[in-house]
């Protein structure tokens, strides 16, 4: 058994062990219009999360396993954007970084539009399969389900989006005025710092740096792989990670 199929399998025991697993679907006109829904395809690894309703049956008669209610979407917030990978078995992927999206779109993956709202205070995370062709990314609210998949070999790449319900419009009490936030330093939402440390502006920099560490005299290293990291204001850098073979 490869290690892909072994950490996709650590994912569906995880599902139905925190309560993600096959259960059934509510009516979607019972539903509340915010309800994001997760469906597993055993056969490629994958994990589907849609706000509509009527793809769960669709992929489910197609061989996909339905497991419930993923989270809540508020209707209000940032866009997340929904991309598909027509190769290797097919694979979606789900982010609010327009710049992944052109990457993706560059490297041939079909943009699928907006699939729902990113707000709300809970932290959805997403994890990264070294080893998968498909369904490379997770996606959960549970830091217990994000902890047990990085102890089995993922990579946790940040938190990818926000969940939760939409939050009231009618304060109780007046709220009192508020000093303009401190601007914060923008966060990763894709990517990760190599085993170097090191952050380039450039994938030429991060490139360059890579091959001159490898050809220095006496180096472990014989291969590097640069590392595109996106932050949350849409910025983008790079890093290096160094390997002996």
């Amino acid at each position: 058994m490869n290690g892909s199929s072994i950490l996709g399998k650590v994912v569906v025991g995880l599902g139905i062990l925190l309560g993600v697993g096959s259960v059934a679907l509510a009516n979607s006109t019972d539903a509340d219009a915010s309800t994001l829904y997760r469906a597993y395809n055993p056969n490629t690894g994958e994990h589907l999360y849609t706000q509509n309703y009527n793809e769960i049956p669709f992929v489910v008669k197609a061989g996909w396993r339905n497991e419930g209610i993923a989270w809540e979407a508020p209707s209000k917030g940032v866009p997340v954007y929904r991309m598909f990978n027509p190769n290797n078995g097919g694979d979606h992927h789900y982010t609010v970084n327009t710049n992944e999206v052109d990457m993706l779109k560059g490297k041939g993956w079909r943009y699928e539009g907006e699939s729902w709202k990113s707000g709300g205070s809970i932290p959805v995370y997403r994890l990264y399969n070294p080893n998968a062709k498909s369904g490379t990314h997770h996606y959960t609210q549970l830091a217990l389900e994000k902890d047990q998949l990085v102890k089995a070999g993922w990579r946790y790449e940040g938190i990818a989006f926000y969940s939760g319900s939409d939050a009231s419009t009618q304060p109780t009490q007046p709220s009192k005025p508020q000093e303009p936030a401190k601007p914060t330093s923008p966060t990763i939402v894709s990517g990760w710092v190599g085993n170097t440390g090191k952050i380039f502006a450039s994938n030429l920099e991060a490139s360059e740096y890579g091959e001159n560490e490898c050809l220095k005299e006496g180096s472990i290293y014989s291969r590097y792989v640069v590392i595109t990291i996106f932050y949350s204001d849409g910025s983008q850098k790079y890093s290096v990670s160094l390997y002996e073979n």
